[in-house]
Parts: structure tokens; sequence; C-alpha cells
């Protein structure tokens, strides 16, 4: 889980989006699952404490982003930043100011190993919640994707499109991941765009 979904500034009066936001934090607190991961450590204790007030009663817990990049790349064999064969076939322009990203990373991991890289080039939240759930279940269970794609990543649900931004956020990484993953793993999915990468779940 994304923190940010559950942050009461996205709730204040003024906040953009704040009845969206309201309505996706209710939907969180009625969902009721096993247990909550959160997708950063930043202020954890706070959110825990907006989620107990709200009355969500499950297990809440953080990973940081060392701590996510270390479990895709032991299930994955991909640690971030995750670099594949789509970037060099991008143009001459769009590589060259990636690249300084890139760049960027690497120079800042030198100092500081548990900065994260930018979102081209690491997993989305739903593919690092198949890997928490491959880490926790193993290699004999079965997996079936839903609701995860690699189609209109900079859209979201209030209809604004994120701008400024020539690649796609996570997509990349994600088909690399979810590939390396397939062959490790007994991976199905319910989404028609990954059955070029997943075999299509076929219940009994």
């Amino acid at each position: 889980m994304n923190p940010d979904v559950i942050h009461p500034k996205g709730f204040r009066e003024g906040a953009p989006d704040r009845e969206l936001n309201q309505r996706q934090f209710q939907m969180v607190i009625a969902s009721r699952p096993d247990k909550m991961i959160l997708t950063r450590t930043g202020h954890f204790e706070f959110l825990k404490e907006t989620l107990a007030g709200a009355g969500f009663t499950s297990p809440v817990e953080a990973v940081s982003a060392q701590e996510r990049r270390a479990l895709v790349g032991k299930f994955s064999g991909c640690y971030d930043p995750i670099v594949t064969s789509d970037f060099f076939r991008l143009p001459l322009d769009k590589k060259i100011r990636y690249t300084g990203s890139l760049a960027s990373t690497f120079l800042k991991r030198l100092l500081n190993k548990r900065k994260a890289c930018g979102s081209a080039f690491r997993p989305s939240t739903g593919i690092l919640a198949l890997v928490l759930a491959i880490a926790e279940h193993g290699r004999d269970a079965d997996y079936v994707i839903c609701g995860i794609g690699v189609r209109k990543r900079d859209e979201y649900l209030n209809g604004k499109q994120l701008k400024g931004r020539d690649l796609p956020q996570h997509v990349f990484a994600d088909v690399k991941v979810l590939r390396k993953l397939a062959r490790r793993y007994n991976l199905f999915t319910t989404e028609p765009e990954l059955e070029h990468l997943v075999p299509r779940y076929r219940p009994g």
C-alpha cells in the first residue's frame, strides 16, 4: 500500500481531490485484509495511529526502499535500477535524459544505499505485492495476478494525467520482473494485457 493513500494530508480542507482521497481511505478501512504492508517507512507510527483511529484493526507493517529492492532482487534476480532492452530502443534524446537519472541514482547510493531510484526503473506496488506473497507462500503456491496492467500508468482515478514524463512509471521494470518470476513460480493472470507474460487463469 502506498502510504500517500492513507495520509491525512489528502483529506484536509482544500486538498486536491479531497473527496476522492476520502473515498479511497474509506475503502481501505473497509477492506479488512489479513495485514497491510506500507511501501515506505516514513511516518510509520503516525500512519498506524491514523488507521487505528479510523477503526482499522489488521496488522500494519512497512518496508523500506532498500528492503523492497532486496526482496525483488532475491526472488526475481532483478535489482533496481532495472534497465531493460526497451530502454535502449528509446530515441536518443530520451536515453540521454534518463541516463542522467540512472547516473544520479548510482552516485547517491555511494553515499546512501537506502536511496530509492526513479519510478521508471523500479517495480510498481502491485509487483511488490506479488513478491511479498511469494516470500510468504513459497514456490509451490499458485499466484493469480488481478488488477495490475502495463497500460495507462500515467492516468489517475481523478481523470488527470501525469505531465512531463517521457517514460511510463514502472512499466519497463514490471515487465522484466514478471518475465523472470513467471519462469520460477506458478503465475497466472486475469488481465488480457498481461497474457503475453503470464498464462491466463482458468479456474477449475
